[in-house]
């Protein structure tokens, strides 16, 4: 640690500085930087930090669309995502131009508009996957891109609904987005939904084994912005049901096997007068022929019901639905049981 200035020290360092003699600090090299201006009225965003939230819904959206696509033109297909990036619709309108082919999707009635790129030769070899050739690949030396036919627009937008469909269920945990193909633009100018200085999340999913290539997703900034906040979180576990699996456990329970008893009454008795009952004897039951009965589903109160005949059996008649599955059954508090009775 430097030690203090006398006061002669400082008399001499400030006469130095009034004539000019006191040389420029260590990393002072050359005049100071010139004050940058800001606008406050300007539309740019500063936007910082990753979305892990977004890359995990990203991932989610690459295997649905890669399983789909490959079912769709039954050949085999792999989709991987990479990490979003940030980047100004001015800059990304580069890669709009052809040969790519350019997608404008909706988000929904109130999320606006977004772009699905397509580089060169991948929209040709997903229509020629499509119509049964098994050996098309994108290249990079695709050739120079062509207007689609009606035909090759209807199946392209066919497939592309498979993106759509998986980016619906991917975010529905954040927004209810309800994305669409709206339709395909060959012209750059056309494809422009945001101004050039609004910023957009692009999304990248490159295709690979049957068929290599990139496709790019657009989304302005402004549409998810209300969300920015769990898009930056750490990704959540999902907690959604399974419906086939629910289904599935429920069809098995059903086919449990169960004890049913009906509670045709109860007694309380002191072990002395058990002991000395004999065959024959009479055990008076708290119940009559109209009181309702307790009917017992593995040894818990569920239902009530009144004493009836079927055929040659004896049957009860359900009465009142079934109770809560935490209903005890009653006096199951009690320290003294009951005593059930079978007498021959």
């Amino acid at each position: 640690m430097a030690a203090d200035l006398n006061p002669d020290e400082i008399n001499a360092l400030m006469d130095a500085i009034q004539d000019g003699r006191a040389g420029k600090a260590e990393g002072e090299d050359g005049p100071p930087e010139a004050v940058v201006k800001y606008d406050l009225t300007s539309r740019d965003r500063i936007i910082r930090g990753q979305m892990p939230t977004l890359d995990a819904i990203n991932e989610q959206v690459a295997s649905i669309f890669g399983s789909g696509l490959s079912g769709r033109i039954r050949q085999s297909l792999r989709v991987t995502s990479s990490p979003s990036s940030l980047v100004r619709f001015g800059d990304f309108s580069s890669v709009l131009a052809p040969p790519a082919t350019v997608c404008v999707l909706t988000l929904g009635k109130t999320y606006g508009l977004c772009l699905a790129v397509l580089e060169p030769g991948v929209a040709e070899s997903l229509l020629a996957a499509a119509m049964g050739d098994r050996k098309a690949q994108a290249t990079p030396e695709a050739p120079a891109r062509r207007d689609l036919t009606s035909v090759e627009r209807f199946v392209l937008k066919r497939l592309l609904s498979i993106l759509t469909e998986a980016m619906r269920q991917a975010w529905t945990t954040v927004m209810p987005i309800e994305p669409e193909v709206l339709r395909f633009e060959t012209d750059p100018r056309m494809a422009t939904i945001a101004p050039p200085q609004e910023a957009a999340i692009v999304c990248t999913f490159e295709f690979s084994e049957g068929i290599t290539g990139r496709i790019q997703l657009a989304v302005p900034f402004t549409a998810v912005e209300s969300e920015k906040k769990a898009l930056s979180a750490p990704p959540k576990v999902n907690t959604g049901v399974d419906q086939r699996f629910a289904a599935s456990l429920a069809e098995e329970l059903a086919q449990v096997r169960v004890e049913l008893r009906a509670i045709l009454g109860r007694s309380q008795s002191t072990l002395g007068k058990v002991l000395d009952l004999e065959e024959g004897d009479v055990v008076t039951l708290d119940t009559d022929e109209r009181s309702a009965l307790e009917i017992m589903v593995e040894g818990r109160s569920k239902l009530m019901g009144t004493p009836g005949v079927s055929g040659a059996n004896l049957s009860i008649v359900v009465d009142e639905p079934v109770r809560g599955p935490m209903t005890p059954a009653p006096d199951s508090k009690k320290t003294t049981r009951p005593l059930q009775f079978s007498v021959a």
